[in-house]
């Protein structure tokens, strides 16, 4: 839309009408700045809200194991906890 009305404003070429080109130019300039911007935050946060997540689900893993019986703990091998904490949890980043 603003880039329409700077065409608009651009075919008149006169002193107001260069200004308020230079006034459209400015606006657009300060919307993709602000889009970048949020843009970056938002992701910065969608990444940490993940990692939590990647924490928790390894943490709940690790208390999991520690809470098996002796039983439990002879029928899995250790290949199988370091698989779920590995393998896993990674799907959680893709």
């Amino acid at each position: 839309m603003l880039i329409i009305k700077v065409k608009v404003v651009l075919k008149k070429i006169n002193s107001a009408a260069l200004h308020e080109a230079y006034a459209y130019v400015a606006g657009l300039s300060a919307c993709v700045l602000m889009w970048a911007v949020l843009h970056n935050v938002y992701f910065y946060h969608i990444q940490r809200v993940g990692m939590r997540l990647r924490v928790a689900v390894c943490h709940m893993i690790y208390c999991k194991s520690l809470h098996l019986s002796s039983s439990a703990m002879g029928k899995t091998t250790t290949g199988q906890i370091v698989n779920l904490l590995s393998n896993d949890v990674n799907r959680f980043n893709q």
